[in-house]
């Protein structure tokens, strides 16, 4: 599914280079279960970041499905990533003034999808992640869990292949985080490619494969986790 090939990608911090990403290779299989783990600074959110194509390398191939995303266009990048990847952050990022409705209908107007089609799938996505009581509220009105329970059906409203997640349960007690892991991993077990930054080692774990990063480099790659 997706083949990057020596990916570098350099910031100048004063007189200094910080190689971010230092000559990454990776594959990523369709319908895996991946967590990137790592040190502050080990390079795992800009990894995450080039994955997901809001941050573009000084060098490398990024091919997706076969398709080389590098020679694409910034305006062809953005309809890319809107039709393939779904994003969860660690602060929602919801939009404060639009309700639960509000937010996952966003996407799909940008989308095209008609009116009556829209109502249906939002609809559908809120009571399935158990918010059909609070589709009308406001972002400030919910819970972290319930926020961020929001964020991941806004993620998946296209329904697009690949989903990632920057530290999807960094702001959420130990409870609601739970409840946001069963979630995901229950979108993985219907097929969805997750691919999981994050600090929290009891989460990274669980991945059926774990990645860790070091001075912008894939230090281990390995198979395991609990499901």
């Amino acid at each position: 599914m997706i083949a990057l090939r020596e990916i570098c990608r350099e910031y100048h911090v004063g007189d200094e280079t910080v190689h971010a990403l230092d000559h990454v290779s990776l594959d990523i299989d369709r319908g895996e279960y991946l967590s990137i783990m790592g040190a502050s600074g080990s390079g795992k959110s800009t990894l995450l970041n080039m994955l997901g194509l809001l941050d573009m390398p000084n060098s490398g191939s990024y091919r997706f499905e076969g398709r080389e995303l590098m020679t694409l266009s910034e305006e062809a990048r953005a309809t890319f990533r809107r039709e393939k990847i779904g994003f969860i952050f660690q602060s929602f990022h919801l939009i404060p003034r639009l309700s639960a409705y509000g937010n996952l209908e966003l996407p799909l107007m940008l989308q095209g999808v008609p009116p009556s089609q829209r109502r249906e799938r939002i609809t559908r996505a809120l009571h399935d992640l158990g918010l059909g009581e609070r589709m009308d509220h406001l972002p400030k009105e919910l819970s972290g869990g319930q926020q961020q329970r929001v964020a991941i059906a806004r993620a998946m409203i296209l329904e697009p292949p690949l989903l990632l997640a920057d530290e999807p349960t960094g702001n959420l007690d130990s409870r609601s985080g739970d409840e946001v892991t069963r979630l995901l991993e229950s979108l993985h077990d219907r097929g969805m490619t997750l691919v999981i930054v994050t600090h929290d080692a009891d989460l990274g774990k669980r991945a059926t494969r774990q990645i860790r990063m070091h001075d912008g480099q894939i230090l281990h790659d390995r198979d395991g986790g609990a499901g």
